[in-house]
């Protein structure tokens, strides 16, 4: 019974600390050798003589799109001769051309691929080399988008007309709207208006209204409202050239004609206000003033 009680009272086995830590890294160095396996098992016997990745870098975009060349050299890694088959980009934006439908053992080819790059963001993509009876081998490519010039305006064309009383000039102010991309947390500068004789402007200074993304390479974007005014009788089809100190530019039109059949006015610069930012194009006249 003594034996018993005994056997039954003995703590089963625990495992130390250390013990514990061993196997964890066993385990671990264990998956991790079978993953490098794997991936000398799946590798594909073209590879590239430098890098399967290309980085651009920042790319300044010019409307409607930049677009951006490099040239990989792939090698025939095996003692055989490989056939390519084809070539394929993951999206619109990447192209590649056909490669040597023949590599020797041993040989180097070129592989021309360019990316087009249309907006401030980040811009990844791939190009598969597709082989018969081998493993593909995936490049990839990507880039740093920056609008060269992302001073945009709102709307298209300001309206200021005669006010309806009766014996006054109808001196009349309407307001617009400006938009820039920031980067790297700064302010942009103060623009530069060419105002024209007949008309003044007032601009309230840059807000942030959106916060850029560093993860996906978004810009911040920048708002400032400011108010045109008329003195005397307004003007028809009149620009006002908008500029910044580091080159950018657009231009307000103020009782333009921009309608979609024989508009006199070309403004690529123009854009639909940002949704979710609310913009009143009709500003109350302040206190005093003549209505």
């Amino acid at each position: 019974m003594d034996t018993i009680s005994e056997t039954k009272k003995r703590p089963g086995r625990r495992f130390r600390p250390m013990q514990i830590i061993s196997i964890v890294l066993l385990v671990a160095g264990l998956a991790l050798s079978a993953w490098w396996i794997l991936q000398w098992v799946m590798a594909s016997p073209l590879q590239p003589v430098d890098s399967e990745h290309h980085h651009f870098g920042v790319v300044l975009v010019d409307s409607p799109k930049s677009v951006v060349e490099h040239t990989f050299l792939l090698k025939n890694t095996s003692d055989e001769p490989l056939r390519i088959l084809k070539t394929v980009p993951s999206c619109g934006c990447t192209w590649a051309g056909p490669g040597e439908p023949y590599l020797e053992a041993g040989a180097t080819m070129e592989l021309p691929v360019t990316l087009s790059v249309k907006e401030s963001h980040t811009l990844d993509s791939n190009i598969k080399v597709v082989l018969e009876n081998n493993p593909p081998l995936v490049l990839w490519l990507s880039a740093d988008g920056r609008i060269r010039d992302s001073l945009r305006h709102t709307p298209r064309s300001i309206s200021i007309r005669r006010a309806a009383t009766e014996g006054t000039l109808g001196i009349k102010q309407s307001n617009a709207r400006l938009y820039i991309e920031g980067w790297d947390d700064t302010r942009p500068e103060e623009p530069v208006f060419d105002v024209p004789d007949g008309l003044e402007v007032e601009f309230f200074g840059w807000r942030l209204v959106k916060q850029g993304k560093k993860r996906v390479g978004t810009p911040d974007l920048y708002e400032g409202d400011l108010f045109v005014k008329a003195i005397g009788t307004p003007p028809k089809n009149v620009e006002i050239p908008v500029s910044l100190p580091s080159g950018q530019k657009t231009t307000l039109l103020v009782n333009g004609n921009v309608g979609l059949r024989g508009g006199e006015f070309n403004d690529r610069s123009w854009v639909e206000d940002e949704a979710g930012v609310s913009f009143d194009p009709v500003v109350p006249l302040k206190s005093g003033e003549p209505d």
